[in-house]
This record gives C-alpha cells, structure tokens and sequence, in this order.
C-alpha cells in the first residue's frame, strides 16, 4: 500500500504527493490510475462507541452469544463486506465508526433484531435508515412490521396504487399505530416530532415492495 500527503485541494482538484521509487514497476504493470481513500484524522467519539457497544449488546442478547464473540464476529463481517483493515473501537476514525454502527443498525433491521432503544436514534445516516426500513418493512419508529406509508406524495382520493407510477414518489416504513398517529398529527408535525422524512421511491424498492413497475417520465 502506497501512502501519500494532500499538498493542494481547489474545491474541485485534489492534489497528492506520494513518494513512489518502483519506477520499473510503473512501467511494467502500465499503471495510469491509483485509487484514492481519504484517512479521517479524527478519532471514534464517545457517542459513537456507546452506540457500538449497545448494538452489539443487542444482538448477544438475541443470539445468545457472549458480547466479545459478536464483536469479533460483526467486525470481521464488515472487514469482509467493505474492505476496511482490523481496527480498534478503542481508537478508530470518526468515519469508520459511523459506516460500521449503520452496519449493526443494517443488521438489526434485516434478521428483526430486539433492541432496547430505536434503531432511530442510533443510525448515523439517517437517510439510508430511512430506505432501509422500507426495504426491510420495519417501522421506522419503533421497528415493528410496517406498511408502506406514502408521506408528502398522497396515495388515495381516486387515484389506484395498484396503477399509478410509484417510482420517485416519497414514502415511509411505518407500523398501523404510527401510521394512524401521522394521519392525526399530519405530516408535517409527526415529521418534526421523531425528526423523520420521506425517501423517494426507486426501483429496487417499487419492485422488492410489490409497488408499480413503470419508471417515472
């Protein structure tokens, strides 16, 4: 692995130095192109590692196995899908924690995991929750099996959801009781109260959801 230093950033031009003395190498293998991961300097906040830990509480309690043989096995998970290096929750990057806590949320919500507090408020990207839940129908409140709730794109008053082109309308994943309190409070101030919004529908969800196929023009 080559590392280097950022000498210069326009806004749009990142400009890296990087001592490189294998010229042969270069010449041998033609190489034109490196990529490029940004190290984040910054260091896990405390946060963060309470959220990590809570997770990983979680699923122990679901699965029944000891808390550090989940955090070996969700790590080495992680390692596996994203290519990141071993790292140490004791001093990992800001942003490495934030990908790897959506990782547990992620996996929370696909195996129906029981957990203590909402998923809600532990996610990092709240938007990628968001989908999430739709994709998983879960609540994305309080976790519980959902419903489809279309949120500032109404389905109703004469219009078929079984006809209509779903694809970039937005919705939400939200369980009956939830669904009927946003029906009560209106969009708007249920949206403020738990600091939620509506994700756009795009073909991976119209499909896995069962919504309509037709691509908007």
């Amino acid at each position: 692995m080559l590392t280097g230093r950022i000498t210069a950033y326009d806004g749009e031009i990142l400009t890296i130095q990087a001592i490189f003395p294998d010229t042969n190498r270069m010449a041998r293998q033609g190489c034109t192109e490196a990529e490029i991961r940004l190290i984040d300097s910054r260091m896990i906040s405390n946060e963060q590692r309470r959220k990590t830990y809570a997770l990983m509480r979680d699923i122990s309690l679901y699965t029944g196995y000891e808390p550090e043989h989940i955090k070996g096995v969700m790590k080495y998970a992680f390692y596996e899908r994203t290519g990141y290096d071993e790292f140490s929750l004791s001093d990992v990057d800001v942003t490495t924690a934030r990908e790897f806590i959506d990782y547990l949320v992620e996996f929370c919500l696909e195996w129906d995991v029981p957990c203590q507090d909402s998923l809600l408020d532990k996610a990092e990207d709240v938007t990628k929750y968001l989908y999430l839940c739709l994709y998983h129908r879960r609540c994305c409140i309080c976790g519980k099996k959902s419903e489809v709730h279309h949120a500032e794109d109404r389905v109703g008053m004469g219009r078929n959801r079984d006809k209509i082109v779903h694809i970039g309308m937005r919705a939400m994943a939200v369980c009956r009781k939830h669904h009927n309190e946003c029906d009560d409070l209106g969009q708007q101030v249920f949206n403020e109260r738990y600091h939620v919004f509506g994700v756009p529908l795009d073909e991976v969800l119209t499909k896995r959801l069962k919504l309509g196929k037709k691509k908007a023009v």
